[in-house]
């Protein structure tokens, strides 16, 4: 769960919006509802433009406003700058002096001009479509002297029950502080940025067991789980049990939404997901929204989470500003998400070209960066360059995108075996550590039963093979099956002929959440 604001304001409901291909701030002559995606409205759906959000805003003094969005973000407060971002779908904070207690001014301009240089963090080529708007609610703090302002929690695996935590104040920090667990009775203490304390009457936090413990320190909250993870040889354990991770990747889109997805939308989702009997998701590929977290925390799923890359190219990999917004994204996301439970996996640069030495230096940089800011998760990324890989074999974790039978050489008609020689394959080759199938699966377009490629009978198939064929293998932690739902991508020449309707058709259900015939089949595997 995410920390809670005694003093935050959602900044919800109906903004001025205007929307222009050319003008870097456009005029408002209409209305939205934000959160949105102005490329996801009626009379802008796909366009390339700058988007302008405006309100009034009573508040004063020094403040922190939150913002997620992008693809590209500048913020003005009274017409003066005082944030910009070109980390797209990451959580910014901008602190900054409000002035008055009075009403102001306040506009957000975003973008979703696809930056094709070395450094830019989302390219044209990437496989999901890159929204333009305000994914999530805008939040606004006053931020007073002495108050505690950020908590992180650390439970401690050597001593069950005790937790360190890390206190972060406004200057000047105050003189003591009043901690309490769980609404128990608070103890006075002098100041200190860390404290290591016994939790009472501490419960573990597991998948079947999502048990979840709150401090409250000063009027500030933060909700935080009691589980530990171990990485060693081949296994991935949980409160000291292997884990046998089986889940999906999942974008954060909807056709009507964009990536402005409402909090219903994503609880169905990941109760469904739930339900279905998986355990775990691939949040794809950036950093999820506090929402998405807060309930994987509260119903028990696991969670990868990744800083936004997506096949990035020796050019990127050794450009500097790309590396420096790469540690930069990494640093905010784990700031953002420490204190959930359901996050298990720090993961980055999905598909980078990884098979070239050039690409080492900022792919241990990164995973350095993680180890020093969280040593209690394991760190990884996915690759499919399998052997031919450079760096996948210093993560915590082996990570493989594989899809045998879809993109090699394929038989009509398919009879799968092709899945079960490429795992014994990469097993073969990785054998030291947890080795988890990050992706792996086929597209179905719904409707389709011929049973050749592209119908529903051939995913269905696919992905029961692949699930049963993980669960069955002891040198596998788990496979994330690609994917969830179907989502947008880029329309291009090369691409569209593999991205019919221009959508990523994988998802074993549809972009509206209707189930294919893979959904089914998978329910019949898992609950056996």
């Amino acid at each position: 769960m995410k920390d809670f604001f005694s003093t935050e304001i959602p900044l919800t409901g109906l903004w001025d919006f205007g929307c222009s291909p050319t003008e870097k701030i456009p005029v408002c002559d209409t209305v939205a509802a934000v959160p949105v995606c102005a490329d996801a409205l009626t009379g802008y759906f796909g366009r390339e433009c700058y988007a302008a959000f405006r309100r009034q805003v009573k508040i004063g003094g020094a403040v922190r406003l939150r913002v997620t969005g992008g693809l590209h973000i500048r913020v003005f407060w009274d017409g003066r700058q005082v944030g910009e971002s070109h980390l797209a779908y990451t959580r910014e904070e901008y602190d900054f002096d409000a002035g008055n207690d009075t009403e102001h001014t306040l506009l957000i301009v975003t973008d979703n001009f696809k930056d094709d240089s070395p450094s830019s963090v989302f390219r044209p080529y990437y496989d999901f479509y890159g929204y333009n708007g305000i994914y999530d609610t805008v939040t606004i703090e006053r931020l007073e002297p002495g108050m505690i302002d950020r908590i992180q929690v650390t439970p401690l695996a050597g001593k069950p029950g005790s937790v360190r935590i890390a206190l972060h104040a406004v200057s000047p920090a105050p003189a003591e502080v009043r901690i309490s667990f769980d609404g128990k009775k608070a103890e006075k203490h002098p100041w200190r940025e860390t404290f290591t304390l016994a939790v009472p009457d501490w419960k573990y936090w597991s998948v079947e067991s999502p048990h979840l413990h709150t401090v409250e320190v000063n009027g500030r909250k933060a909700t935080f789980g009691i589980r530990f993870l171990d990485w060693r040889g081949r296994r991935l354990l949980l409160n000291g049990k292997p884990l046998k991770l089986v889940g999906v990747n999942r974008h954060e889109a909807h056709p009507e939404f964009g990536a402005a997805t409402p909090e219903s939308l994503i609880w169905n989702d990941l109760l469904a997901i739930k339900r279905q009997g998986f355990n775990f998701i691939r949040g794809s590929h950036y950093p999820q929204k506090e929402m998405m977290l807060d309930i994987a925390d509260r119903i028990g799923l696991l969670v990868w989470e990744e800083a936004l890359g997506w096949g990035n190219r020796e050019e990127s990999l050794v450009d500097e500003l790309f590396g420096a917004r790469q540690e930069e994204q990494c640093r905010k996301m784990v700031r953002k998400s420490f204190n959930h439970p359901s996050v298990i996996i720090w993961g980055f640069l999905n598909e980078c070209q990884s098979d070239l030495e050039s690409a080492r230096p900022l792919v241990w940089h990164l995973r350095d960066v993680l180890h020093r800011l969280d040593d209690s998760r394991p760190v990884s990324f996915a690759t499919y360059k399998n052997q031919l890989d450079k760096c996948i074999g210093d993560m915590d974790v082996i990570a493989i995108n594989t899809y045998p039978d879809w993109y090699d050489d394929n038989r009509t008609p398919a009879d799968f075996s092709a899945i079960g020689r490429r795992l014994q394959a990469l097993a073969d080759i990785f054998p030291e550590k947890p080795l988890i199938i990050s992706e792996i699966g086929c597209a179905a377009l719904c409707g389709d039963h011929s049973g050749f490629r592209w119908s529903e009978e051939y995913q269905s198939e696919y992905a029961s093979t692949a699930v049963r064929e993980i669960l069955q293998r002891d040198d596998y932690t788990g496979v994330s099956l690609w994917q969830y739902c179907d989502t947008r991508t880029a329309c291009t020449t090369r691409s569209i002929l593999g991205t019919p309707r221009t959508f990523n058709n994988k998802g074993i259900v549809n972009e509206y959440r209707l189930p294919k015939l893979a959904w089914k089949a998978l329910r019949d595997v898992l609950k056996k």
